[in-house]
């Protein structure tokens, strides 16, 4: 529940499930993303800016890594900025801060000409800080959703630059689990092989489908595709692994799912299985022996962590 008070058009404070927000100006408020639950995006006020913030602490306010605001624009409507700054002083990495804020810039640069849902604001470099600022817009009905977005974006975008900059830095191995492996490698490498419409989709209603994808055929229609995303090796040897994957096989063909980007049902026309690790003791094979329908069976793809590995060396070569 969200309450407004206003004073001539002025907002004087904000309540959020039950919790005030805190405000320095009255123009940008924090946000915790803990108190979003259920809360509209048209039930934002339009002249008010929320900064999203983890939580906050005895009046201590916890950032994102990389802070982002939001403001909604329209109906259902966001704007999202994102300010990713740092200085040299304390960067850490594997690799210098000016080539590794350079690879994002270059990035986001791309995805503003590819995809066209980014745009580059500002980038500055003063010798000591590097300031990169970029914004999305997206449509969503729930704050909730527009947050996540953001953070896809955010991890999309990270994950991107390490490509580019090597494919030393991108291994299953250092991923800390399976959200993180499929918005940082492979959300990215879709992106590379000219997929439209990459959507990470993981959630109670996902029916088989982590992500969501299509592209033009060589007859100018959409072909939707979606993908499955395993975080492990998959072996031939345990029945109950190939089980579950026959089951969200089945459920990925058979469930149509809503297009955002149509405002349509749609179903799926192939399907990716793809894994960090490995397909190991004939999985591929006792997978494809279980399905029964030649069509399914002939609509599959399986990639591994090798191939992955193949394809992020190859985008990171070309870039």
């Amino acid at each position: 529940m969200l309450e407004i008070e206003r004073d001539d058009g002025d907002i004087l404070s904000i309540t959020l499930n039950g919790e005030p927000l805190h405000s320095g100006d009255g123009e940008i408020w924090f946000l915790p993303k803990g108190l979003v639950k259920d809360i509209e995006v048209n039930d934002f006020p339009d002249n008010a800016v929320f900064e999203v913030c983890n939580r906050i602490d005895d009046s201590m306010i916890v950032l994102d890594t990389i802070p982002f605001r939001i403001q909604k624009i329209g109906d259902k409507k966001v704007r999202i900025d994102f300010d990713n700054s740092g200085t040299r002083k304390y960067w850490d990495g594997t690799i210098g801060f000016k080539p590794y804020m350079e690879a994002k810039k270059a990035i986001v640069e791309e995805r503003a000409n590819e995809v066209g849902d980014v745009s580059l604001v500002n980038y500055e470099d003063d010798g000591a800080w590097i300031h990169l600022s970029y914004s999305a817009e997206v449509e969503a009905e729930k704050v909730d959703l527009a947050i996540q977005l953001a953070e896809q974006i955010v991890t999309e975008i990270e994950g991107a630059a390490e490509m580019r900059l090597g494919s030393e830095l991108w291994a299953p191995k250092t991923t800390d689990n399976e959200k993180e492996f499929t918005l940082r490698t492979v959300l990215p490498i879709l992106r590379k092989l000219g997929f439209q419409n990459v959507k990470y989709n993981h959630g109670k209603r996902e029916y088989g489908r982590d992500v969501l994808f299509s592209r033009i055929t060589e007859f100018y229609e959409f072909e939707h595709w979606a993908a499955q995303v395993k975080f492990v090796d998959i072996s031939g040897g345990v029945d109950s692994e190939i089980d579950e994957i026959l089951g969200q096989i089945d459920d990925a063909f058979k469930m149509p799912f809503y297009d955002l980007y149509t405002k349509q049902k749609q179903r799926i026309s192939k399907l990716a299985i793809i894994v960090s690790g490995k397909f190991t003791e004939n999985a591929i094979e006792k997978i494809c022996e279980k399905i029964e329908s030649h069509a399914v069976r002939n609509n599959l793809t399986f990639i591994d962590g090798e191939k992955l590995q193949t394809l992020a060396e190859h985008f990171g070569s070309k870039a």
